[in-house]
């Protein structure tokens, strides 16, 4: 998944089987804090979601993050990947 940073020429990109950290809104007054491995991009009926592999105790699940619930997701250098934009034009998916 690729984010196309607007005040620069540079794109971020998030890895599948990397760890990251979103806040997102939950419907309650406090954010959701989620910390998993992104495994991939989902369409939850009309609106683009997020897909993480989080765990709670010995359960394992799958938890989508609809696109537009998102505050913000952490990075930490070694999972961020910086492309220039002429690179991949094909793959990217613009977040707005």
């Amino acid at each position: 998944m690729l984010f196309y940073i607007t005040n620069t020429m540079e794109m971020i990109e998030i890895k599948k089987g990397a760890k990251y950290t979103v806040t997102s809104g939950s419907g309650d007054e406090k954010p959701m804090i989620t910390e998993g491995e992104y495994v991939g991009y989902a369409i939850l009926g009309e609106e683009g979601a997020l897909c993480f592999r989080v765990s709670s105790g010995d359960k394992k699940f799958i938890r989508l993050i609809p696109i537009n619930a998102i505050n913000y997701i952490d990075f930490d250098e070694d999972n961020l990947i910086k492309k220039d934009k002429s690179d991949d034009t094909e793959k990217t998916n613009y977040i707005v």
